[in-house]
């Protein structure tokens, strides 16, 4: 199964699929719609009309569901780790995953798949095992059956993937490092014929030369069969000088016994010291029978990788057979030697043969090469070799040792003896009690390593143990707890050092444990190579690795109290145990390899060039690894262990790693090296990345003047971006026809103008990898956030063809509110150092100013007069402007908690009617008072007769006066809406109800539409119906009416025609729609819902967006007709439908004409006046019979009745005629 999903996911890439994006695939396979958005009446010439205020920052038009995941600004709460496609401006969230995931790498593979290397797992599938993933089906499967570890390089060689980087990988048969090859075609994993680059190694870079030729850049310096690094020597004569005598090196190091304690009993001779520190002419054990026995306690636990035994000096006490046992395994040893007789390795355990020293001097006189006296064991970590004086037993198993019993079984005379004994482990410990570090013999002093206190006062750890310990209180005058220790690394190569803290159980100090710093140092130059912070906490024993590298000089590592874990705690313990350090490789070992006569050893440094075709040839002594200029190259120019990095640029290839420089290779076509240049840097290249501007080169490089720096090479150098720290990864990703690199997903430039963008509500991104491929295919780990229109400072117009530009008003105002004034000139409200004013289009900024927020403005053309209105918790304000001298006329306060809503003005009376919440004395009037601009003085509105909050005051005739709010009269109580006839002081309640206020209306040609917070309230085709916002967090701020040039019913590609002469009401607000996430901008045709725009505010804005028609209102907020009879004349519940005007509030973008009252609403006020007679019993019982229910699931306009939640109280006459 798992090979046909393999086959299926790479058989594009074998038909080679059409080069189209798969975007539209991707669309339909997930179920993505595209928004088609209505042409709205938006004229060029009148670009104007249609604003979005209130501190908006950045807007999008909703273009495609699940466009809502990217339009929210990036914080560090988001989820950057699954995965997005993009293309043609399209973001799209195909997988998700969890925040313990890391997609390191995405490499593109043929024309519709990507290779994903990381960790962690992405649809429950290990990112480790390398997965491919197909964009044409949205499938994935990994390459791999087990996880490669660290990846760093892919190349697509044909049919065949090179995977490099720090990882092995087991093929049943071997262990390769670092390098592995799939067979897309065959499905199959082959590791390379040399196996890998080594324990330790890390391919960094991959690079196609030629059809034959790959080069491999890293850190590595030896091939898993480094056979393939053997090559015919130029001659069959030996130079002895360069063999390397055997006897003199040494894999392991010598385990220290000086403080052992010895059972010799029955012996006639014992001297430990001579035991320990072996002199070859002198026995230091002697045993006065055939059979004997020698047992050693050592003072801690080791585990020795071999013994060397020296036979006695005297051929009478010589021992011909022997064994060992050890504790606590009470086990005897298998043991590994290197026969001297016939130069094979052979085992033994219960009866192990011991040469004498005649033997032995007369192998060593016929050997052809010192190598045949050594030979190694376990992956050449241990050698076993012999001497005349001694030879080697390696322990075939690697067991814990407190006490070694050795047992002399035979002997070639009458006694049994020993020069020396001597035990070795494969690594190099320093303990930090110095004792344990000395071998005690003087010949032998300046090899073994040491270490020194601070003055503290240390004690020993648990007996058997190895470690030291102190108590330590700071600030009493003691000196901070330090421990120096100086590992001797006396042959130079490859190491890993390891430093080790015992557990805190055995010794009950959990609770007073503390953290120390380790630090490793360089003393030939005083640099601090390495550095880490360790808790010391553990319950168990624990090892941290403080380095791995190559050294050729002794470091000094130092460990030093830092703090006490638990703050409760006065005293810290400190311990410490050992560094540790392990030989990977040793410079000399090269030489070992070596045959005596014929062979040579290619070194390596970083650098592989590697022939196909040498390792297919059917000739076997073909040269496989060639000792080629491009190895050669890194080997004489660069330090040893460099961890270098390559790629080309046009004809060149560049390498680059350590030692201050880069190098820019000229080959020919041998792929020879013909030309090499330096550029000297600071620092060290840490990585190369390919972009439409030349090769990007980074790390911890530093330019002329000191400043972190990224070099770009297109033929030459230049310093192109200026970065603050190390760059450890630069990702390149092309978004909207913007070229971007990604330091570290921290630092984004554009490469077309080298500017830095950084985050914010237009554009945001963070970016762990990426990929393309040529056919307009991005995938990438992480996460974005684009907004079509950015930087709109607060305020914006909306353009025809669905374009949005910001309104960029001068000063930096962000206006809130606004007023129309005349074609050329809008007053805008705004906030600035906490202080409210007034801004005119024109560049006019008087210094009027509120210390609240304004609610309301209004402007009578006719007198040039702006009225302001406010809201405030101590005292609102109502002020009044002439704009033609800029002159206030006007400034009366209303009390505290006060907010004005709503403003008309009635210019024969030189009257303004204030609508809003508050409550005044003087007049004694609540949310409706009259103010005579001209005598300076309040009065009532119809004697008092309304009590509440007046939310919107209009004019839908010149007579005909619309309430908004929540109020009650002397009649009728929890009026939401009502029409006031201004001629024969008649008010008819049209909504009513305790359901909560009206926020305010529009009227258009057929309806009036009123709203809440939640839900429109329509009138239309002669009945009411409630449409509730879709999602159940939504809310609405404001609803405007706009006109569309594609016909009624478009929203949605529906052919309905529900929208009347094209208008599509337009609301603005806060909308949490599943479908569509949160919106702050949608339409609404009368029968469809269809998501409009998403938006985004400024930081320093605490208002929501709103919608402002910049247009002539003028006719529904002054009127002509003067106020002639201030007593009110109530009508009954049957004059509930009154008339309803029309109205040109559908935002044609021009001045309003003077309306006509609709020939329906002629009628249903005739009829109200009519039934104005009928007795209230009978209207009642037929207002009963006729209520409305609520809608169930989709936001359709409802039949009546309205649900009980929503019930309105008042009917349509039209409605009750059916009844009388």
């Amino acid at each position: 199964m798992f090979v046909h999903r393999l086959w299926t996911l790479i058989f594009p890439f074998l038909a080679q699929a059409s080069k189209a994006s798969q975007l539209q695939n991707i669309k339909s396979l997930l179920d993505i719609e595209d928004n088609v958005l209505p042409n709205l009446n938006i004229s060029q010439d009148n670009s104007n009309a249609v604003q979005i205020l209130g501190g908006v920052d950045a807007l999008s038009l909703y273009e495609y569901t699940g466009q809502q995941n990217f339009t929210k600004e990036i914080s560090p709460g988001t989820n950057s780790r699954g995965l997005v496609y993009y293309s043609n401006n399209t973001y799209i969230q195909v997988e998700d995953a969890s925040d313990d995931t890391r997609i390191d790498k995405i490499t593109p593979f043929g024309a519709d798949s990507f290779i994903l290397s990381g960790s962690g797992t992405i649809n429950n599938m290990p990112i480790g095992n390398q997965i491919l993933y197909n964009l044409s089906t949205l499938s994935m499967a990994p390459i791999f059956d087990q996880p490669l570890g660290s990846v760093e390089s892919v190349l697509i060689n044909g049919t065949s993937v090179y995977f490099g980087g720090n990882f092995s990988y087991n093929n049943g048969s071997m262990t390769g490092h670092s390098a592995l090859i799939w067979d897309s075609i065959s499905n199959k994993t082959q590791l390379l014929p040399f196996g890998g680059f080594g324990e330790n190694s890390n391919v960094n870079s991959i690079i196609k030369l030629n059809d034959d030729n790959i080069l491999f850049a890293g850190k590595f310096y030896t091939l898993d069969d480094s056979s393939a690094l053997i090559t015919a020597g130029s001659n069959n004569t030996t130079n002895s000088t360069s063999l390397l005598n055997a006897t003199k090196l040494e894999l392991g190091q010598r385990i220290p016994l000086r403080y052992a304690t010895w059972d010799f009993q029955g012996s006639t001779t014992f001297e430990s010291n001579s035991l320990v520190c072996p002199n070859a002419n002198e026995d230091a054990w002697v045993y006065p029978a055939t059979s004997g026995t020698l047992v050693c306690k050592l003072p801690y636990e080791v585990s020795p990788t071999k013994v060397r035994l020296y036979n006695s000096q005297d051929s009478d006490g010589e021992i011909s057979v022997f064994q060992i046992l050890t504790n606590p395994s009470n086990s005897i040893m298998n043991l590994t030697y290197l026969d001297p007789l016939s130069g094979k390795l052979k085992n033994c355990d219960e009866f192990c043969p011991l040469y004498s020293r005649a033997t032995l001097l007369s192998a060593s006189q016929n050997v052809s090469s010192p190598m045949d006296m050594i030979s190694f064991l376990d992956n050449n970590n241990t050698d076993v070799k012999w001497s005349s004086d001694f030879q080697d037993f390696a322990f075939a198993n690697e067991l814990p040792v407190t006490l070694l019993k050795f047992t002399a079984i035979n002997s070639y005379g009458k006694s049994v003896g020993l020069s020396g004994l001597e035990l070795y482990q494969d690594t190099f410990s320093t303990y930090a009690n110095n004792s344990l570090n000395e071998y005690g013999c003087s010949a032998l002093a300046n090899d073994s390593s040491s270490s020194t206190l601070s003055s503290n006062s240390w004690y020993n750890g648990l007996g058997g143990e190895s470690y030291i310990a102190t108590e330590y209180v700071p600030n009493q005058d003691e000196p901070t707890p330090r421990v120096n220790f100086y590992p001797n690394i006396v042959h130079p190569g490859h190491y890993i050092i390891n430093t080790y803290t015992p557990g805190c159980v055995q010794d009950h100090t959990c609770s007073s444990r503390g953290i120390v710093n380790v630090t490793m140092w360089n003393p030939q130059n005083k640099t601090m190579m390495k550095t880490y912070t360790i808790y010391q906490n553990n319950d168990n024993l624990k090892y941290d690795q403080i380095y791995s590298g190559y050294l050729d000089f002794s470091p000094e590592i130092i460990l030093e109290y830092v703090s006490g874990i638990h703050t409760s705690n006065t005293a810290t313990v400190v311990v410490a145990d050992q560094v540790n350090v392990i030989t990977v490789l040793l410079d000399a070992f090269s030489t070992l390899s070596e045959s005596a006569n014929t062979k040579e050893y290619i070194p390596l440094n970083g650098v592989l060039q590697y022939q196909k075709s040498n390792f297919t040839s059917t000739t076997s002594n073909e040269t496989k690894i060639g000792n080629t200029t491009l190895n050669v190259f890194a080997v004489d120019n660069y330090p040893n262990n460099s961890s270098l990095f390559a790629d080309t640029n046009g004809d060149r290839l560049i390498l680059g790693g350590t030692n201050n420089h880069i190098s820019i290779i000229g080959l020919n076509d041998n792929l020879e090296v013909v030309l090499s240049e330096k550029q000297i840097i600071q620092g060290d290249v840490h990585g190369m990345t390919q972009t439409s501007q030349g090769l990007l080169i980074f790390g911890d490089l530093l330019s002329s003047n000191n400043q972190s720096s990224v070099l770009l090479f297109n033929g030459s150098f230049e310093n192109v971006f200026n970065y603050s720290r190390t760059v450890n990864s630069a990702i390149n990703i092309s978004l909207a026809n913007n070229d971007l690199i990604v330091f570290d997903n921290d630092y984004i430039v554009n490469t077309s103008s080298s500017a830095q963008i950084l985050n914010s509500t237009s554009f945001s991104l963070s970016l762990w990898s990426a990929g393309s491929n040529g056919n307009d295919d991005v995938l990438f780990s992480g996460a974005v956030s684009r907004m079509q229109f950015g930087g709109l400072n607060g305020s914006a117009r909306f353009l025809s063809e669905d374009k949005v530009q910001a309104l960029n008003l001068d000063n930096a105002v962000v206006p809130y509110l606004a007023a129309y004034l005349n074609e050329s000139t809008t007053a805008y409200a705004y906030e600035t150092n906490l202080l409210n004013k007034i801004y005119f289009s024109n560049n006019v900024d008087p210094s009027w100013n509120w210390s609240t927020s304004i609610t309301r403005m209004l402007y009578a053309n006719n007198q040039s007069l702006l009225t302001v209105g406010s809201e405030s918790s101590t005292t609102a304000e109502l002020s009044i402007f002439n704009l033609k001298n800029f002159t206030m006329i006007a400034n009366e306060t209303m009390g505290s908690n006060a907010k004005i809503n709503a403003l008309v003005n009635f210019e024969k009376n030189s009257s303004l009617l204030v609508g809003g919440n508050f409550q005044m004395s003087k007049p004694n009037c609540s949310g409706l008072c009259l103010y005579n601009y001209e005598s300076k003085s309040w009065s009532t509105f119809f004697n008092n007769t309304f009590f509440g909050e007046i939310t919107q005051l209009s004019f839908s005739a010149a007579s005909q006066l619309v309430i908004s709010g929540l109020f009650d009269t002397e009649e009728y109580q929890s009026v939401r809406l009502a029409s006031f006839n201004l001629t024969n002081s008649t008010m008819i309640p049209l909504l009513t109800g305790a359901e909560g206020k009206i926020n305010s209306f529009v009227v258009t040609e057929e309806s009036i539409v009123a709203w809440n917070d939640t839900s429109l309230l329509i009138y239309r085709d002669q009945e009411w119906n409630i449409t509730s916002v879709p999602g159940n967090d939504s809310s609405i701020g404001s609803v405007s009416t706009i006109n569309t040039n594609a016909g009624p019913g478009t929203l949605n590609r529906r052919a309905t025609n529900n929208a009347e002469n094209g208008t599509i009401l337009l609301l603005s607000g806060n909308f949490s729609i599943p479908d569509y996430g949160n919106l702050q901008g949608l339409l609404f045709d009368f029968e469809t819902w269809s998501p409009y725009f998403v938006s985004e505010s400024s930081n320093t804005s605490n208002r929501n967006p709103t919608i402002f028609i910049n247009r002539d209102v003028s006719t529904e907020f002054n009127s002509q007709i003067p106020l002639s009879n201030l007593n009110v004349t109530e009508t009954g519940p049957q004059s509930a439908s009154s008339q309803f005007p029309s109205s040109s509030a559908s935002s044609e973008l021009k001045p309003k004409s003077k309306k006509r009252i609709d020939r329906g609403f002629v009628v249903l006020i005739g009829l109200a006046l009519a039934l104005g007679t009928v007795s209230v019993l009978g209207i009642a019982g037929v207002i009963l019979a006729y209520v409305f229910k609520d809608p169930e699931g989709d936001y359709k306009p409802i039949k009546p009745r309205i649900d009980e939640n929503e019930m309105l109280d008042t009917v349509p006459p039209e409605k009750l005629m059916k009844f009388v």
